[in-house]
């Protein structure tokens, strides 16, 4: 029996009982076999409303998920986790520049993020970046009196989505509202986990610039959420402690290369905790056993400098995360000499603190009224992330 067949075959026998849930939806899954066939014959069982009718919401999301994207080989299946249950994909639209095929939810299954930040010494530079948008850069006070931006990298591979895979470079800079939102628009500096607490307690991440190397994920952005994303490559090779890193842009022109720690020790993670304490202002770090995290964003297409950004948000579950003070030498960043190479750098980016999720997953809110709740739900972040 083909596949084909063992997917019709598997759904008679389930759906006997007018009712398919997830243990139903894994063995139909598990019929398809990851094949064209597989998914032919779910497309059919699934344009059938009567059929469909059947399902229970988080078991019609994962067979609609199976059914549009195969699933890459090599990859731990994600797709089923409780953290999907109330996440739901439901199907794609057209893309405006490209007229792709586009998820209308932008879930992410499995994904390793690992993000360089520190403070950017050119503050008025940083500022001028988004001059227009609506926003201004989180200052940080040092103690020598100076002020400062805070910088990020992130490197980000993206194993399984519902863009199918695609690797990620983002050059951004913390930021809030330039008028109210009650969110606090300085930190004093103790240490590198200083530069973390703004977005912890509701700062925006503004995004100077991102490249990926699919036009899938590109439209999304570009077309959804008002993005300036742009093709790039990538090369990622991971040694006993670390993930390094390569990128370039779509002429080949050198972006950034360097290191992200990937591991931890019990002394390591003593140490990120008496960073975090020490940040706080000595207040007291709760163990949580939830690691989610919930961050607003801003973004505007490169035409559109002098204009206002636009907002949406992502929520990420870090699962494990690797938190480290590091010193510039250990990130060994080095930023390129193109276009946006050369932007960065004159922001005077000084590595402090990296986060590295090995298998996180999450997903992008692109209607901003769905994020409050989230927000509102989410512990403090800075617990969550030290734990180990």
């Amino acid at each position: 029996m083909g596949e084909y067949e063992a997917v019709h075959s598997a759904w008679e026998r389930l759906s006997r009982d007018q009712h398919v849930g997830m243990s139903n939806a894994v063995a139909i899954v598990q019929a398809a076999a990851n094949t064209d066939e597989g998914r032919r014959a779910l497309s059919e069982i699934l344009s059938d409303d009567l059929m469909v009718a059947l399902v229970e919401p988080d078991a019609l999301s994962y067979l609609r998920i199976t059914r549009d994207i195969p699933s890459p080989p090599g990859v731990e299946d994600q797709r089923i986790d409780a953290y999907f249950r109330d996440n739901l994909y439901t199907g794609t639209r057209l893309t405006k520049t490209h007229q792709l095929r586009n998820p209308k939810e932008f879930l992410y299954f499995n994904i390793a993020v690992g993000i360089i930040t520190g403070t950017l010494d050119n503050l008025s530079g940083a500022r001028m970046s988004m001059a227009g948008s609506g926003y201004e850069p989180v200052v940080v006070d040092t103690p020598g009196g100076g002020k400062k931006a805070i910088g990020t990298v992130w490197v980000n591979e993206f194993r399984d989505t519902t863009f199918g895979p695609y690797n990620e470079l983002i050059f951004g800079i913390v930021a809030v509202p330039e008028h109210g939102s009650g969110v606090p628009r300085s930190v004093p500096f103790v240490n590198g986990f200083s530069l973390q607490r703004p977005l912890d307690h509701g700062a925006t991440l503004y995004l100077l610039k991102l490249w990926l190397d699919q036009l899938a994920p590109i439209d999304g952005g570009n077309d959804f959420l008002g993005t300036n994303k742009e093709l790039g490559a990538f090369v990622f090779q991971d040694t006993a402690g670390t993930r390094e890193f390569q990128a370039v842009d779509k002429d080949g022109m050198w972006l950034a290369r360097g290191m992200i720690p990937r591991t931890s020790t019990p002394a390591g993670a003593a140490a990120a905790r008496a960073g975090h304490r020490a940040a706080a202002g000595g207040a007291p770090v709760n163990v949580s056993t939830n690691t989610l995290a919930a961050v607003l964003v801003a973004s505007r297409p490169d035409q559109a400098v002098g204009k206002p950004a636009t907002k949406w948000a992502y929520a990420i579950d870090w699962r494990r995360p690797v938190v480290r003070e590091v010193s510039p030498a250990e990130v060994a960043l080095r930023l390129g000499d193109g276009e946006w190479g050369l932007r960065f750098r004159d922001l005077q980016f000084t590595p402090m603190l990296t986060t590295f999720g090995p298998q996180c997953v999450g997903r992008i809110y692109q209607n901003m009224s769905e994020f409050p709740l989230l927000l509102q739900s989410s512990p403090a972040r800075e617990t969550d992330r030290s734990r180990r």
